[in-house]
């Protein structure tokens, strides 16, 4: 066994002390500001260089210079929880009322967190950089976006990026790869449809919002019916919608929120300018206004097929042949890991990292949910694929 892989295991109670720390004290999107202070702390004291990020209070971006020459690399992962009450009745559980860490990105942060310490260590193999990118706000879709304009890759032309996520349906010890569409786009739409009010009994004297959108709603489906092509496959779902204040009262005003997934770039634009001309026309024609936002728009992640067969072998150098995993399908979730991607020119691999321990049934109840619990010992297998990929892709 290398030096590395004997130090991080030398580390490993180590790294689960600071992964129950931050899993103890989650914080929701854009409030990190405890992670990123305990972060650019921990990073400096080990002689890690903190970058500045000006106007953003939370995320940290910091590198690590190789000793030699040569392309930088990005490892990537997400610091952020989300508005769930846990109840997984673990010792370290949430202390924050309603806020959990209940998609692993703690086990994201330390396992990155530990790899830098690990690469530092290596500098002499390096012919490169390495940026450390502890994003904020992941679970928004923003983060990334904010972070790159605040600076993360100002300066600089990183050639790849390299990120994992936590999988609670792949079995513990697995590392899933995949080449290829591996997560959806994400998109949020905000509609607000407006009519004119009046009294429920004369509804002809009358534009009722609220069966304009009904209307609107059974014809947004046709989006993925009948405007997206059937071999690229895409989600529309519209998941909140409020207006009226009485049963007898027609309201001026309904509004709307869903999302669109989709994988292939230019079947999500046709769809997105059919969602906009759809709401406009719609809504006209029974004589009301109908106005579409888009609030959060991320691509989707194609993997590129060099990297993965790079994180690939680097899976099987630091793991063993038995841990590698190819991913026989994409998801149909997001992650905004593919911002980043754009940033890196497509080049980019976010793979999985199993969590699920058959002695322990409640680690494969999946993401975002109260009782999943992700298992320590994940970080055996998370951070050792970072530092072997690092080190085989910034190597001579």
């Amino acid at each position: 066994m290398e030096h590395w892989k004997e130090q991080l295991d030398g580390w490993y109670e180590e790294q689960v002390e600071t992964r129950h720390r931050l899993h103890g004290s989650p914080e929701l999107p854009y409030e990190e500001r405890e992670t990123t202070r305990f972060l650019k702390e921990t990073l400096t004291d080990w002689g890690i260089r903190v970058e500045e990020l000006p106007g953003l209070e939370t995320g940290v971006s910091a590198v690590i210079e190789g000793a030699h020459p040569g392309p930088m690399l990005v490892l990537r992962e997400d610091i952020d929880a989300l508005p769930i009450q846990e109840n997984t009745g673990l010792e370290f559980a949430s202390r924050q009322a309603g806020v959990s860490h209940a998609c692993g990105h703690d086990i994201h942060t330390t396992a990155l967190l530990y790899a830098a310490r690990s690469l530092l260590g290596q500098r002499d193999k390096l012919h490169g950089s390495v940026k450390l990118i502890f994003q904020c706000a992941e679970e928004v879709g923003s983060g990334a976006y904010k972070m790159l304009e605040a600076g993360a890759l100002q300066n600089c032309q990183p050639q790849a990026v390299v990120g994992f996520h936590c999988a609670p349906l792949l079995e513990l010890g697995k590392i899933g790869v995949r080449r290829g569409p591996s997560n959806a786009s994400f998109d949020i739409f905000t509609w607000t449809i407006t009519g004119q009010g009046g009294h429920g009994a004369y509804p002809y004297r009358c534009v009722d919002p609220v069966v304009v959108s009904a209307y609107l709603i059974t014809q947004l489906q046709t989006v993925v019916s009948r405007f997206n092509c059937p071999l690229y496959p895409a989600v529309l779902t519209v998941g909140e919608i409020q207006g009226g204040t009485a049963p007898n009262i027609i309201p001026d005003q309904v509004t709307m929120r869903g999302s669109m997934r989709a994988f292939e770039p230019q079947q999500r634009q046709k769809m997105l300018e059919q969602i906009r001309r759809i709401t406009q026309d719609c809504c006209s024609s029974l004589g009301a206004q109908g106005e579409v936002k888009r609030d959060v728009g991320i691509p989707s992640i194609i993997s590129d097929p060099e990297i993965a067969d790079g994180v690939a072998r680097a899976v099987e150098e630091s793991l063993g042949k038995e841990h590698l995993y190819w991913l026989p399908e994409p998801s149909m979730g997001s992650d905004d890991f593919s911002v980043w991607m754009e940033a890196c020119n497509g080049r980019g691999v976010q793979f999985s990292v199993g969590t699920h321990d058959p002695a322990c049934p409640n680690s494969g109840l999946g993401i975002h949910v109260a009782e999943n619990i992700f298992p320590d010992s994940a970080l055996k297998y998370a951070a050792p694929v970072l530092v072997q990929f690092a080190l085989d892709y910034l190597g001579k």
